[in-house]
């Protein structure tokens, strides 16, 4: 007897009960796979701003600490000018290595690129380090170019308005996981033209040098519980504080570890309803065939055979429920993934493929670990089961 065939005429000949196991595997794999891809999408983007920001410390007004953090890690634009004298003192201290400045600059133009508006960022091409090392753009940035964040849908050589100048995008950054990939980013040369300007005095009262953020890089084998108190006594009656990037994050890290573990609890919620009804579901079958099973032992079939035949069935409702569920999974993450970073409000970056792949695998595993659990208690029964007693009618 052809052992797919076998398979394929029992799924059509029972329809119902076919499509019930294949929905206990489709819903398993998407709330498996699904919640897996997006916490670690969550925790890719989190790691990326703990080790790879670039920056030891921030210096912001204090006034402006949670627009600076929304900016930062959440994408929501904002605009914070003012002018500071701090910069010479702060990049002359032993531990600092480099420092470089930072002005937001908030336009409602192209809101739909980011929450709450477009936010534009002007920092210095001379003293950079924490912008410069997402992007492959090495030759010097003009005053009429910007490179523009990865979520921003704007492409290499496309012009953009901003302020009244027009501008074109000479890169485009890698993707961040922060507020980056919302934002376009221009010199401060230009800036200081729009700041500088009559047009916008009324946002900027025709200054240049304008500041939102210092970020300090510390030397490499220095201590930076001392470089941070020499940079406080530096800011001293200036309104700004020093933050550290563990400061700026200790509320997202709380609420990515309740997120985590509201996930966690659901998968496990999910899987162990699944499990039941998959177990209910083949024990029920398998007393319903208790009848077939003996007819097949009286022609000549073994219980090995046997259990292949009937093992078949599930193993193809398997493939199909997983490869349909990753499929669903994909078809909706990765294609809104941009909206999804942008409404999170959370570090958000796309894990790498063969970081897929290992949740591919892991979630297989699970599937295929409750199928397989469910499958053995009735194997075991017709394994030690007499052939005559399973030829007799059940009740």
């Amino acid at each position: 007897m052809n052992t797919a065939r076998y398979a394929f005429q029992v799924i059509s000949h029972s329809r119902f009960r076919s499509i019930t196991v294949f929905l206990l595997v489709f819903v398993t794999t998407v709330c498996v796979f699904g919640t897996a891809l997006f916490t670690d999408n969550i925790r890719t983007g989190a790691d990326r701003i703990y080790g790879n920001t670039g920056t030891d410390l921030y210096i912001v007004p204090q006034e402006y600490l949670e627009d600076t953090k929304d900016l930062l890690f959440k994408g929501k634009a904002c605009m914070i000018p003012f002018k500071t004298d701090v910069y010479d003192k702060i990049a002359e201290l032993d531990g600092a290595e480099a420092v470089s400045r930072q002005l937001y600059l908030e336009t409602l133009e192209l809101s739909c690129c980011a929450v709450g508006g477009l936010q534009v960022i002007a920092f210095d091409p001379e003293t950079d380090f924490a912008v410069r090392k997402w992007t492959d753009q090495t030759q010097r940035l003009g005053s009429d170019e910007i490179l523009a964040g990865s979520a921003g849908a704007f492409s290499v050589g496309e012009t953009v308005d901003l302020f009244g100048r027009t501008f074109t995008v000479a890169g485009i950054l890698e993707e961040t996981g922060m507020g980056y990939d919302q934002s376009l980013f221009l010199t401060y040369e230009a800036a200081d033209d729009i700041t500088s300007s009559a047009e916008y005095s009324y946002m900027f009262g025709e200054k240049t040098g304008l500041v939102s953020m210092l970020l300090i890089r510390q030397k490499a084998g220095t201590d930076l519980a001392a470089l941070t108190k020499s940079v406080k006594t530096a800011l001293d009656g200036s309104g700004l504080a020093a933050y550290a990037i563990d400061d700026l994050t200790a509320g997202m890290k709380s609420n990515i570890r309740t997120l985590t573990a509201a996930v966690r609890i659901m998968n496990v919620f999910a899987v162990v309803i699944a499990s039941v009804s998959l177990f209910a579901m083949v024990t029920l079958t398998f007393h319903q065939r208790r009848k077939t099973a003996g007819s097949l032992l009286s022609v000549g079939c073994t219980k090995g055979q046997i259990l292949k035949l009937f093992s078949a069935e599930y193993l193809c409702l398997f493939v199909l429920g997983a490869a349909a569920g990753i499929l669903l999974v994909c078809i909706l993450l990765l294609p809104l993934h941009d909206v999804i970073k942008t409404a999170l409000e959370l570090p958000y970056k796309l894990i790498s493929p063969g970081g897929a792949a290992v949740i591919t695998a892991k979630t297989l595993l699970i599937d295929l670990a409750m199928l397989a659990a469910a499958l053995s208690f009735t194997f075991r029964k017709i394994m030690k089961t007499e052939p005559a007693l399973l030829a007799e009618d059940t009740l």
